[in-house]
């Protein structure tokens, strides 16, 4: 999964750089110049088609231009054919070699291709350009430069980065403040990862007077600190609501701002009503069928069973036998961040975040299987889950592990904390037998109130309706009995309620389950300095608290459907 705040980091557009054609021949510049600008048309209007026939005509007749090489790599990046523009921005590059932005782009063309370590060496070169003059080093070019530092992790320089993006951007229209206030956002982002709570607010402070419609800033700022009757945003959030806001997502966000301050000031009431106004708005304008997510729980349960793990064609000589990885899985808003940073704060382990990799691993070899065998592409995620019994499943362990690199190389274990990882379990098993599996449980009602409250970037469509939110809820926690049954000695549990009870004794047991050597430096986990990048990023920074515990009885009344059809499939709650 994605960070909760940082999808407009993630979604920066790459942005056609400034023509500076090194084709010589003055006779055909008023011809080139038209035929590029009619390719760039064509990109910027969609027009796939067309564009890629331009693109090939433009490639075809003026072979020594820069631009339209960079143009074809920019469009075959847009189409996720990664492979085809790195051939093309390597002809940008060696027609112009000392143009940073060709490189830049080569960059992530690599990283988006799988290839960080490769990207990573582009970008540690341009990052030394930055300290000099150049007439590449601009605005657009510090923009995407943060933002590959960003997707590598490299938060620091990331910062600095996007400073100085700010710094560049002098002009003062409309849409420069715009584009300011944009870079000021992923800037706060940045500035939140790393902890710097009082950097993030001042500079959202700025985003918000730059552009007053930026409703995920106010939300982002709400998130930060918990307010006081004296320092609070309520009467301005209560004013831009009743002022209108005619963006849902805008609409919600202002109301999941609204009641996470009011929860704050004991407001509970207020805040629940705000909640209930965010959620509603959020789940009205998104297209979703539970019985889908039930149907596909049900089927992996119905497909990975003892039966499978016994009859797993593959010998104890043939299993990919790495023991890296250690999984962190479970709902989200259950502790796992918590739990991460525990394990994390031992010499032998690094945080990877919340990564996609395995599912992305799973896709590649599923369709990899489809194209060999000749089999029917899975047009469901039933279909999927069926496919899955047939994979290589050695081969998507050393797939999984090595697309993690060179990240993870760095210490003998890496955490990879993606929540719905859980859905994986048996196929993680298969493919990596020596994987440590953490699963994270939280009181029920807890559990989901936490779900509830919070607005995500993506995935989780479940979390924005009560109802809907009880039957997810009940078929992942009978999908975590099924592993915990099938697999009693691979998949460790742990309790969030257990371990701010007792940290020391129950970081002793896991990191024992997880085959570490005890340190004491694990339980004083509010020191690590690293990154995150969670929903927790805040939380995770003030040490063991126990006012998370209980917190759904201030809402007894609201949730009291919830809890009753939780308790009627045998869940207790009490």
């Amino acid at each position: 999964m994605l960070s909760t705040y940082a999808s407009r980091i993630d979604h920066i557009m790459t942005l056609p750089f400034s023509n500076t054609s090194s084709d010589q021949q003055p006779i055909n510049a008023k011809a080139l110049n038209k035929a590029l600008d009619h390719v760039w048309t064509l990109i910027n209007q969609r027009q796939v088609k067309q564009a890629i026939k331009a693109c090939s005509t433009f490639t075809r007749d003026y072979k020594s231009n820069a631009d339209g090489w960079y143009a074809n790599s920019f469009l075959a990046f847009q189409l996720k054919n990664f492979q085809l523009a790195i051939e093309s921005i390597n002809q940008s590059i060696k027609i112009q070699p000392d143009n940073l932005q060709w490189q830049l782009h080569k960059a992530h063309c690599l990283l988006m291709s799988g290839n960080a370590n490769q990207a990573q060496m582009i970008i540690d070169k341009l990052v030394e350009h930055t300290h000099t003059k150049s007439e590449y080093v601009d605005v657009d070019f510090c923009a995407e430069l943060a933002l590959i530092l960003n997707k590598l992790s490299k938060f620091d320089q990331a910062e600095q980065i996007y400073q100085q993006a700010i710094t560049l951007l002098t002009t003062t229209d409309v849409k420069s403040n715009n584009r300011k206030a944009q870079l000021c956002f992923n800037l706060a982002s940045i500035q939140r990862y790393l902890g710097k709570l009082d950097a993030a607010e001042k500079t959202l402070n700025l985003v918000i007077q730059l552009n007053k419609h930026d409703y995920e800033a106010y939300l982002l700022r709400s998130s930060l600190k918990k307010q006081d009757h004296d320092k609070n945003h309520i009467a301005e959030l209560t004013s831009l609501l009743q002022a209108g806001i005619s963006h849902p997502i805008g609409k919600a966000q202002v109301c999941y701002a609204l009641a996470k301050e009011n929860e704050d000031l004991a407001n509970y009431q207020q805040s629940f009503l705000d909640l209930s106004l965010a959620a509603s708005t959020r789940r009205q304008n998104m297209q979703y069928d539970i019985r889908q997510d039930i149907a596909t729980i049900e089927k992996i349960t119905e497909t990975f069973d003892q039966t499978l793990l016994a009859n797993a064609k593959i010998d104890q000589q043939a299993k990919y036998q790495n023991n890296e990885a250690i999984f962190i899985l479970g709902l989200p808003r259950t502790g796992s961040t918590l739990i991460e940073r525990i394990v994390s704060n031992h010499t032998d382990v690094h945080s990877a975040g919340e990564l996609n990799n395995f599912a992305l691993q799973m896709m590649a070899q599923v369709k990899a299987q489809v194209a060999e065998k000749s089999l029917t592409a899975p047009t469901s995620k039933s279909d999927l889950v069926a496919l899955c019994q047939q994979l290589d499943f050695a081969k998507l362990g050393q797939a999984y592990i090595e697309s993690t690199r060179p990240d993870t190389g760095q210490t003998k274990h890496f955490i990879d904390k993606l929540p719905l990882n859980s859905l994986y379990v048996g196929l993680i098993h298969l493919a990596l037998p020596n994987a440590k599996l953490v699963h994270v449980k939280r009181h029920p009602l807890d559990t989901c109130y936490a779900i509830y409250k919070q607005l995500f970037t993506h995935g989780y469509p479940f979390s924005y309706d009560l109802n809907e939110l009880a039957q997810y809820y009940i078929a992942h926690h009978h999908l975590m009995q099924h592993w915990q049954k099938l697999l009693p000695n691979s998949l460790y549990q742990i309790a969030y309620e257990d371990i701010v009870s007792d940290v020391e004794n129950q970081a002793k047991s896991l990191l024992n389950f997880c085959q570490l050597p005890w340190q004491a430096q694990c339980i004083d986990f509010q020191k690590n300095q690293a990154a995150s990048t969670t929903a927790s990023a805040t939380q995770v920074r003030q040490g063991l608290y126990q006012s998370s515990k209980g917190k759904w009885r201030r809402y007894q009344e609201q949730l009291a459907p919830l809890k009753a059809q939780l308790e009627q499939a045998g869940i207790c709650c009490d």
